[in-house]
């Protein structure tokens, strides 16, 4: 290093320089000396490294029981990301529930009680997160970060009994370090079969599910955290026959995607945006026909759709047959075999693997 150029320039100079790399690029440049490694994990850098680089989301399309598999936009390729080997999991015992900010959230399987585990893949780090105050099942669950205070709280809504009629809604706070109670409801629209994904916009969690009484089919909820409170909004669905929807947060827009059957056939995709001043979707764009047919989705195979800001990615549990739908000129573009994937996809035997989440790979972000 003293014979090298790196060693005349100021600090501040060889950390604005480093600032422009992508994340692999830095993950490189820590091996090379003690001085760089230094330079590289300060605080400074990362605080730099955020505000220069531009975004990286990528889309999660599927895991293993080895890697996760996530496919860039930016660059056109996949990247095998070893998650559980960087973050100390057993991949069998764990499931992927959340992302925000740079951090993937499991939840632990087959346990007597749920327990959260929050990682950041990147920096090798993770966090198990203290026993939920009450909840003992979870129905819904939500995450968000803040970048500016490089924290994130997660939402979860459950019982504490199976057979309970009384939900109960907490929220866990990394600024804090713990879980905070935030309300009780007996509404019925609260009670689900499965585990629901609610999505982030404008301080609301959006989610979408089939409650286990309710007659009326899929509806829309949204939870207000300065109100604390649930509500639902009784938006009608844009068809009775909408099979596999997903709720998307695009260019600051609640999207939902989802495909339409019809005696036992897969007769559209579509996209729908949520008019929030009449409170109906709209739908702004189908699948071409061409491009349906190319995916050969029978009626029961299950569709998901994930969000990432001008961008729509489309995949079935077959995780080669995916795109891409951009809304700007909307076009749809295939995404390329990932090669890792498709020497390991017949020993998954058919199996749904897919994650179906937006993830921004981070240095910064603190679990």
């Amino acid at each position: 290093m003293a014979r090298s150029p790196w060693h005349k320039l100021p600090e501040e100079l060889t950390e604005r320089v480093f600032a422009y790399l992508p994340i692999s690029s830095v993950l490189q440049c820590r091996c090379v000396c003690k001085q760089w490694k230094t330079i590289l994990t300060s605080h400074n850098f990362l605080e730099l490294w955020t505000n220069l680089t531009p975004e990286n989301k990528w889309f999660l399309i599927y895991h293993s029981s080895e890697v996760v598999a996530a496919y860039s936009p930016s660059s056109s390729r996949w990247n095998n990301i070893p998650v559980y080997d960087r973050c100390s999991l057993d991949s069998r015992q764990v499931l992927l529930m959340a992302s925000a900010g740079g951090l993937l959230c499991f939840r632990n399987r087959n346990a007597e009680y749920p327990t959260l585990i929050v990682c950041n893949p990147v920096t090798k780090t993770r966090r198990v997160l203290p026993e939920m105050l009450q909840i003992r099942y979870i129905d819904i669950m939500g995450m968000v970060a803040d970048k500016t205070t490089n924290s994130y709280k997660i939402l979860v809504t459950g019982t504490t009994e199976s057979t309970t009629d009384e939900s109960i809604t907490e929220v866990y706070d990394s600024q804090l370090g713990n879980w905070i109670h935030h309300c009780n409801s007996k509404q019925e629209f609260l009670q689900f079969w499965y585990e629901v994904h609610a999505v982030w916009l404008d301080g609301f969690f959006y989610c979408l599910a089939m409650p286990i009484t309710a007659s009326q089919g899929y509806r829309l909820l949204t939870y207000s955290m300065e109100r604390r409170e649930w509500v639902d909004l009784d938006v009608k669905m844009p068809s009775t026959d909408l099979r596999c929807p997903s709720l998307l947060i695009c260019q600051g827009r609640l999207l939902l995607a989802g495909k339409i059957v019809e005696c036992h056939s897969t007769r559209s995709i579509c996209i729908w945006e949520l008019k929030k001043d009449c409170l109906q979707w709209v739908r702004i764009d189908v699948m071409p026909g061409d491009v349906l047919s190319k995916i050969h989705l029978p009626y029961f195979l299950i569709l998901q759709c994930q969000g990432n800001n001008n961008l729509i990615c489309f995949s079935t549990h077959r995780g080669w047959q995916s795109l891409i739908y951009d809304l700007r000129d909307r076009s749809w573009q295939w995404l390329p075999d990932n090669r890792v994937y498709t020497q390991t996809r017949s020993q998954l035997n058919g199996r749904n693997n897919l994650v179906g989440m937006p993830y921004e790979p981070s240095l910064a972000a603190k679990v």
